[in-house]
């Protein structure tokens, strides 16, 4: 049986490292806006997380963590891709995607 990779990391690290950068990316207040978050299943196997960042006026910032490739990329209100952060981020808690690499 094959094991389920969203189970392998801790969530509750990703969605803070999640909701903090879409806040930094939309120049918003970290925390002060509802974050919503769906799991993504190919075939019926969850191999991914879907978030999205709920700001004022309507304004959606979503970020998809990518189990396949261990990346979490993030996307603007645009819904251009801004930034990707590897997994691994998760053990530098005070890493922000940001200023790790921007999408050309």
């Amino acid at each position: 049986m094959i094991a389920n990779p969203i189970a392998q990391i801790d969530i509750s690290r990703l969605r803070t490292l999640v909701q903090n950068t879409l806040s930094e990316l939309g120049q918003l207040e970290p925390g002060a806006f509802p974050v919503t978050q769906r799991v993504i299943a190919k075939g019926g196997t969850p191999c991914g997380l879907y978030f999205c960042l709920h700001g004022p006026r309507s304004v959606k910032l979503t970020a998809v963590c990518d189990m396949k490739t261990r990346a979490i990329y993030f996307y603007g209100t645009d819904g251009q891709r801004t930034s990707q952060l590897p997994i691994s981020a998760l053990n530098d808690s005070g890493r922000s995607a940001v200023t790790v690499q921007r999408a050309c």
